[in-house]
């Protein structure tokens, strides 16, 4: 559905913006099977973050946004930290809470998935979709 004109000419939103991660692939000792623990496997994130409405507005006038660089750094950092994660529900929600720290994101699906589980399968994992309170 394309946007509005307003009276100005500009373009007006028609919906809420989402800012994407998408396929963030990072190297992580995970899982809750004996098999997983003592080793290094892939994890990959996608994230998508509903912004508050009029979101482009504020960005325009407040110079603030919502910049997907501070999850990926964050992710990242944690992988890179080390120690042992047993369940991707686990490091979900600490990547949804961390996102919504940010008052301009309003919701947050965050994917986590294992590429390498099974032969037939793309990936497993699980899909949280949390919201401010």
């Amino acid at each position: 559905m394309p946007e509005a004109m307003d009276k100005k000419g500009a373009l007006s939103e028609a919906g809420q913006d989402v800012i994407l991660v998408e396929k963030l692939l990072v190297p992580a000792e995970i899982g809750i099977l004996d098999s997983e623990k003592g080793r290094t496997q892939f994890v990959c994130f996608d994230l998508e973050i509903l912004a508050v409405p009029g979101y482009r507005k504020i960005v325009c006038e407040t110079g603030q946004f919502i910049s997907y660089a501070d999850p990926v750094a964050f992710i990242q950092e944690k992988a890179a930290a080390g120690g042992h994660v047993d369940l991707v529900e686990d490091w979900a929600e600490e990547v949804a809470e961390f996102v919504l720290r940010n008052p301009l994101a309003e919701q947050v699906t965050v994917k986590v998935t294992k590429p390498d589980i099974f032969e037939n399968a793309a990936a497993v994992g699980i899909k949280v979709i949390r919201r401010r309170a």
